[in-house]
């Protein structure tokens, strides 16, 4: 769901609440009856409230996150998915003229670039912290600069790769089926050429890819 407005919406709020507690509590309530959880995209620190309070169980992108949300979503278990990848490029794009429609440029001006600097005190204020970019905002592809990113931002290597794996499987309730090497796992494997966890710029270059048990790339 949106639960604020968003940049690259043709309108001229980013910021602002777009359901009441009481349509979200319904949202999830429903979404449970279906065994579901529900993903909230939000920038704006009001809105990301509401989600947090009436059981979303994760936010994308929390761009103006303030501490006292932080510390809800602690201890309401929920997940920061920062997408730092969608920040930079909309504000890189931004600064291209007529690249976006003109409503659009202030706002991904002012969102984009603050993306980075939240998550570096979300992850030090001890948020659980899932991995997502926003793939399409910008072309699909680039997506393991994300990795990158959360590094410059203070996130150790390690930790960066353990949300991208067996913590995005305890958000999705696979634990047993994807984000760890094991019997009984969905055989989906990548390889690179160096370490990651001292050079996380590798994730950059895919060397190897399984899918279910078949290689469809080895270089």
């Amino acid at each position: 769901i949106t639960a604020t407005g968003g940049v690259l919406s043709v309108a001229k709020s980013s910021k602002n609440p777009q359901f009441t507690d009481e349509e979200i509590a319904e949202i999830c309530n429903t979404a449970a009856d279906y065994g579901m959880k529900v993903a909230a995209h939000a920038h704006g620190d009001k809105g990301m409230q509401r989600a947090i309070n009436n059981g979303v169980k994760t936010i994308e992108h929390g761009t103006l996150m303030s501490d006292e949300t932080m510390d809800i979503m602690k201890e309401k278990k929920s997940f920061l998915v920062p997408t730092i990848s969608a920040g930079k490029y909309v504000s890189e794009k931004a600064k291209i003229k007529d690249y976006y429609p003109a409503i659009i440029v202030p706002k991904a001006l002012e969102i984009g670039p603050k993306i980075q600097d939240m998550f570096g005190r979300a992850y030090k204020r001890g948020v659980p912290i899932a991995f997502g970019t926003d793939a399409g905002v910008f072309p699909h592809g680039e997506n393991a600069k994300e990795f990158m990113y959360m590094v410059e931002a203070g996130m150790p290597e390690h930790i960066a790769l353990q949300t991208a794996t067996f913590i995005n499987a305890e958000v999705l309730e696979m634990p047993s089926q994807i984000g760890q090497l094991k019997k009984g796992a969905f055989a989906d494997i990548i390889a690179v050429n160096e370490d990651p966890t001292k050079t996380i710029t590798a994730m950059q270059n895919v060397s190897f890819v399984m899918k279910g048990g078949t290689v469809y790339k080895k270089d």
